[in-house]
């Protein structure tokens, strides 16, 4: 795990002696508020629970993140931990909210050995925001990344990154339209992050004619306005580069990404927009005929991306 990562800490409350659930909770959403990256991990384990990947199953979640630690992670949040030992054990809430986290997760771990709730009610008693509140949110990310199969070009898959790199592009929450945050990446980013030559290859001829038409019309009426790459992803949208790019091609944008979730807090040189990636030509293909691992530096690190080609993000 980069050293990126190891700046993150799980939200704390400063005081949890006498104060009441209504105020924990208040507290934990302005944090949510105040946290793109938290944002962005929670919509995207919300996605991901929906899309039924045999490569991020309920099953695979349960045994990734038992019942112990989670309920470990919520130890300032007896309302919470109440809640879910609750609706999943049946115990009475009074008697749930009284006993540690240990003995709930106990009594958690029972009725799922049993059968007596399945993986994904366990799953759901567990809400995305207070996981990536409370949680381990770059082992999150990291497994996704990790887990995600680049090679495996289906609809579902390229569907899951469009959507991603519209949500690190966006506004607003997902899950939450009510919550506004500088985006996680700009147009720029993922428009240098791509690879030229991926662009030119993948991107059909007619979104790309798309593109210089709509940058000559606006040098005619706006002379003075540049066109940029905000402009260009207006045409080719986040789905059109998922549908048309080899998703390997993709995955450097996921590491610009999470360099810019994962930063430490001041430390700009994580991010694509005032740093220089140098990346060295590619290997050969393995035995199974995907690209071997590119080693690209930075001044945060050491990354490795899988892609077929040689590409270099230059500021």
């Amino acid at each position: 795990m980069s050293t990126a990562f190891d700046s993150f800490k799980p939200f704390q409350h400063s005081d949890t002696g006498d104060v009441d659930d209504e105020t924990l909770e208040r507290d934990a959403r302005t944090h949510l508020a105040r946290s793109p990256r938290l944002q962005v991990v929670a919509e995207l384990l919300a996605k991901l629970r929906t899309c039924g990947f045999s490569w991020w199953s309920a099953t695979f979640t349960r045994s990734q993140w038992r019942p112990l630690p989670r309920m470990q992670w919520l130890v300032q949040r007896p309302d919470i931990r109440q809640r879910i030992t609750s609706s999943l054990t049946g115990l009475p809430p009074k008697a749930a909210r009284s006993k540690a986290p240990e003995f709930q997760a106990g009594l958690i771990d029972t009725v799922l050995d049993h059968g007596d709730i399945s993986g994904a009610t366990f799953e759901e008693a567990f809400s995305p925001q207070d996981l990536v509140i409370y949680g381990p949110v770059p082992e999150m990310w990291e497994k996704f990344r990790q887990r995600m199969p680049w090679g495996d070009e289906t609809e579902a898959h390229r569907k899951l990154v469009g959507w991603l790199l519209g949500v690190l592009l966006s506004e607003r929450s997902t899950l939450d339209p009510e919550m506004l945050r500088r985006p996680i990446l700009s147009a720029w980013d993922v428009r240098t992050a791509i690879d030229t030559r991926v662009w030119q290859d993948c991107v059909p001829i007619e979104v790309r004619a798309a593109v210089d038409e709509a940058r000559l019309k606006r040098e005619k009426l706006r002379p003075r306005e540049s066109y940029s790459a905000r402009h260009e992803l207006q045409i080719a949208t986040p789905d059109v580069l998922a549908e048309h790019i080899p998703l390997a091609d993709l995955l450097p944008v996921l590491q610009v990404a999470e360099q810019a979730l994962f930063a430490p807090p001041g430390d700009l040189t994580a991010t694509a927009d005032s740093g220089t990636f140098h990346v060295a030509p590619p290997p050969p293909r393995s035995a199974n005929g995907l690209p071997g691992p590119i080693h690209a530096t930075s001044s945060s690190g050491i990354v490795s991306v899988p892609s077929t080609r040689p590409y270099a993000l230059v500021r």
